[in-house]
């Protein structure tokens, strides 16, 4: 059955390649939801993800002929995802800082917690520490783990996306998971 999915995503990147529409937008919903979460992991930022998704696609488009081997499509398109949300990252990132000085910022940072404050306390602020410590996961960790448990992919399936044989995915998963409890374990402790 792997086997004929890997056969009908190579025949749908050779018509892609020629240039049909339909087998770009088949290739692209297939893959979206694996495609978004690996986005999530190295932007780090819900609002951000959707915006280098549209750059991920115009990207598909212009390079899809540059891919020489069809059954690669994945990882291919891993690498291709990979780059346009480190290059959106970095952008990002030199226009925060240039932000940093605006009193504006500051403002808006209160107001944020403000109404954090007054939002449903004890199990919002579980929420937020757990999300704070997958975030903080460095990025090869961060990006086994969202793909494992917001996209629900098997081992094998992020192996293939990342490029990385299955024990890799494995060990980083597990590492991932320790580094995350342990984050919320010490935050727990230092707020007692």
């Amino acid at each position: 059955m792997a086997w004929q999915a890997e056969q009908n995503e190579s025949l749908l990147v050779f018509a892609a390649q020629k240039g049909e529409k339909e087998a770009f937008r088949l290739l692209l919903t297939q893959n979206w939801n694996w495609i978004r979460a690996l986005v999530y992991s190295i932007v780090n930022d819900t609002d951000s993800v959707d915006d280098v998704m549209q750059d991920i696609c115009v990207q598909v488009i212009r390079k899809v002929d540059t891919l020489r081997e069809p059954g690669r499509f994945r990882p291919w398109m891993a690498v291709l995802a990979r780059r346009q949300a480190l290059k959106y990252r970095q952008r990002k990132n030199q226009r925060r800082i240039v932000s940093l000085n605006n009193e504006e910022v500051a403002g808006q940072q209160c107001d944020y917690k403000a109404g954090q404050l007054l939002d449903n306390l004890e199990l919002r602020e579980r929420y937020q520490q757990i999300l704070q410590a997958v975030k903080s996961l460095p990025e090869m960790y961060r990006q086994v783990f969202v793909l494992a448990h917001l996209e629900n992919l098997s081992y094998a399936q992020i192996a293939e996306i990342l490029d990385v044989p299955v024990t890799t995915v494995q060990i980083r998963l597990v590492r991932a998971r320790r580094m995350i409890f342990n984050q919320v374990k010490d935050k727990e402790k230092n707020e007692v």
